[in-house]
């Protein structure tokens, strides 16, 4: 008689299908941590946004937003996504940024008091990291950024009234400028004459730093220049040395020498395009316009050197290229514009599209007069 038999079920080695899904998962997560994002400069606009609107010529355009380093196509970190896989993920996102610079290595680095730390976003390695944050040295309320020729970043941290300099090669952190310091804000870099300038909001005042730390010289502050300031916040430095300091409660923009001395002063208070309401970052680009960040307003607007309104852009809101109290502000040497947009909790770039030429409806070069009332989109 023949009997049936059970179907002979396959089995495999105890533990295989596992640990080889294990080995398959982290493989695959070193590898993807290898790639190396695409230059920012390569990006293609998601949305096609200009200033002015269209029919005219573009001046202003938009390129992209970026609220956490994922956003620049930058992975993390095979070992790091493993633990995030396991334990959940960590907070990398800007919470509430005001400093911000994108250096000529392609880091893109944003002072965020809102999270206490200094985020850095560097595209070409396709890395990120965080400065100050425990253990070692921390900063408490950071407010401004500026890089120097040596590989030396600068950040002015309010809550401790220090300056702190950090080694972007070697990643060490530690105090550099604290004596005589109330509310440091913001800061910048003079390749004219190789000196830092702090502004100090609380003394009214900015200092001239040199390499070692040592005051070179103060403007305003003083007893004699007492008016000079009403609470300064951002300040910018043109390629002659010029220092363009944005003080929000005397609603304008004051323009100096190298020396201190003072030269003109920009914009009158108001809630209308060319008066200023709260401005705060401030920037030029490559053919010596101002742009200013006002966190009232809600735009940035562009003047020349006289002080003239050559165009403005931005609205309030949470699109792309709209604002919710934008404040730092920063211009690279290809012209794009990178806004922190505080309650938006990210940083939008935009480009300004040099054009030497006259163009009908285009903001006027500088000299050329002022230009027409301009569009908000």
């Amino acid at each position: 008689m023949s009997h049936a038999h059970p179907a002979r079920r396959t089995t495999h080695t105890p533990g295989f299908p596992a640990a080889a899904w294990r080995w398959m998962l982290l493989c695959s997560l070193l590898l993807s941590a290898c790639s190396t994002p695409a230059s920012l400069y390569a990006t293609k606009p998601a949305q096609e946004l200009q200033w002015p609107a269209r029919p005219g010529q573009p001046r202003i355009v938009w390129v992209r937003a970026i609220a956490e380093y994922q956003d620049l196509g930058i992975a993390t970190g095979g070992w790091q996504r493993l633990k995030e896989l396991l334990t959940g993920p960590e907070g990398h996102g800007i919470v509430r940024p005001h400093g911000v610079l994108f250096d000529s290595q392609e880091r893109l680095i944003v002072a965020d008091p809102g999270a206490g730390v200094v985020h850095c976003m560097d595209i070409k390695t396709g890395s990120y990291s965080v400065i100050g944050k425990a253990p070692g040295p921390s900063v408490g309320y950071p407010i401004g950024v500026a890089e120097d020729g040596r590989g030396q970043l600068y950040i002015t941290d309010s809550s401790s009234a220090t300056v702190f300099v950090y080694d972007l090669e070697h990643g060490t952190l530690k105090p550099f400028l604290h004596e005589g310091l109330q509310r440091p804000t913001g800061i910048a870099y003079s390749r004219a004459d190789k000196l830092l300038y702090v502004v100090d909001s609380l003394a009214n005042q900015v200092l001239a730093v040199d390499g070692l730390g040592h005051i070179q010289r103060r403007i305003g502050g003083l007893a004699e220049s007492a008016d000079l300031f009403n609470r300064p916040t951002d300040i910018a430095i043109d390629r002659s040395g010029q220092l363009y300091v944005t003080d929000p409660l005397d609603y304008r923009v004051k323009v100096f020498t190298p020396k201190g001395e003072l030269v003109r002063e920009i914009g009158a208070a108001g809630d209308m395009p060319g008066n200023l309401n709260k401005p705060k970052g401030i920037a030029l680009d490559s053919e010596g316009h101002i742009y200013l960040a006002d966190a009232l307003l809600d735009v940035v607007q562009i003047f020349d050197q006289a002080g003239n309104l050559l165009l403005y852009f931005g609205a309030n809101g949470k699109g792309n290229g709209e604002f919710w109290m934008p404040s730092g502000l920063f211009i690279d040497g290809n012209d794009y514009i990178f806004v922190s947009d505080t309650y938006n909790h990210r940083i939008q770039v935009f480009r300004y599209l040099a054009d030497r030429n006259a163009v009908p409806g285009a903001p006027a070069r500088t000299g050329d007069g002022p230009a027409p009332a301009p569009p908000t989109r």
